[in-house]
Parts: structure tokens; sequence; C-alpha cells
């Protein structure tokens, strides 16, 4: 890895950063008169980019005019990020903030839990419907 940058250098880059984004809010509200300035980033809106994010790989939610999709594997590594967040954060964070993490991080590891088992189930039964041995009878009765 290479040696970190200065303080010089760290306060260098976020003046020039500080400074491209000025412009970047200037000339987006100039050719959008109507639209306000945008939100600050605070931890809320970092946790709600992520949850969204999870929800798209988990196909709840799609862009409009798109079909949702399922991306298991980006949606596990997203809730991990956000479990990552989680434990790093603890003790740093408002009751507020604690509150909303832990709430959204709870309801996309169910989300989660719900589509692999759903995805699961189709695979059963189209591996039963195939007639591949050893799946489960299409209507899951046991046969004695």
């Amino acid at each position: 890895m290479p040696p970190p940058p200065t303080a010089e250098e760290s306060e260098q880059s976020r003046a020039a950063y500080a400074a491209t984004t000025d412009r970047l809010d200037t000339a987006f509200r100039a050719a959008n008169p109507a639209a306000g300035a945008p939100p600050p980033i605070n931890m809320e809106r970092v946790v709600q980019s992520i949850y969204m994010n999870a929800l798209l790989q988990l196909g709840a939610v799609a862009p409009e005019g798109r079909q949702p999709r399922v991306d298991l594997m980006g949606a596990r590594q997203t809730i991990d990020m956000l479990g990552v967040i989680a434990e790093k954060s603890k003790g740093n964070l408002t009751p507020e903030e604690d509150r909303f993490l832990s709430s959204g991080l709870f309801e996309l590891r169910m989300m989660f839990l719900e589509v692999t088992q759903m995805l699961a189930r189709q695979a059963a039964d189209k591996a039963g419907e195939a007639g591949m041995p050893g799946a489960p009878k299409p209507g899951g009765g046991i046969i004695k």
C-alpha cells in the first residue's frame, strides 16, 4: 500500500473537491431553477442509498420502464456492507441513526431470506416438473 496522504495533501484535495462540487451545484441550479440545493450527505442518506441498491438487487424495485432483476450475490454483498457499517459505527450514531440503520438492515436481511426461499421453491418445482430423480413431486405430498 502506498503511504497515506499528508495532512497538507488531504486539505488540498478536500478544498479542490469542495470548489468543484460548488461549481457543479451552481451550474445545476442555473439549468434547473426549480430544483433546490441537493440534500447534504449524512448517515441517513448513506443508509438510504445502500438500502435502495439492495432493494434493486433483490428485485423488489426496478428503474422506471425496466423489469426487476434479482442479483443475489450483489444483494448479499450490499447487505453485508451495511452490516459492516453498523458494526463499525456502533456507539457513534445518534439513537435515530442507529434505529434507522438497524431497522433497514433487519428488513433487508428478512427480504433476502424471503427471496432465496422463493427461488429455492421455484427451482424445486421446476425440477419436479422436469421429472428429475429425487425431486419433490408437484403438490408436495409424501408417497407411502
